[in-house]
């Protein structure tokens, strides 16, 4: 619920619970921590059944996202790596590095 979406580009993660890509404040509001652009929010993302179906599609081992990630896995093919997201942008970026 936290999510915000920067209207310039958005592919510029923003979000105001985690310490990493929080957005910053100019002028007293909250705008985009990497161009400083104006944030939005997704009607969806402040509904708790929608983040909640998208939750269960994502962990769903059957048919969800953590069946792909299952099955490229068993493959054998190329690795399949996890990170800690939640450690800083750098912390992350070594560790990925580091496993490739």
């Amino acid at each position: 619920m936290g999510r915000r979406l920067c209207v310039k580009d958005n592919n510029h993660p923003n979000h105001i619970a985690i310490e990493a890509i929080k957005p910053v404040e100019k002028d007293g509001k909250l705008v985009c921590r990497v161009c400083g652009a104006d944030l939005i929010t997704r009607p969806d993302d402040q509904d708790e059944e929608a983040i909640d179906k998208r939750h269960n599609i994502y962990y769903d081992e059957s048919t969800g996202t953590m069946a792909a990630v299952l099955y490229f896995k068993q493959a054998g093919g190329p690795a399949v790596i996890s990170v800690d997201g939640s450690k800083s942008i750098g912390e992350v970026t070594e560790e990925i590095m580091a496993a490739l």
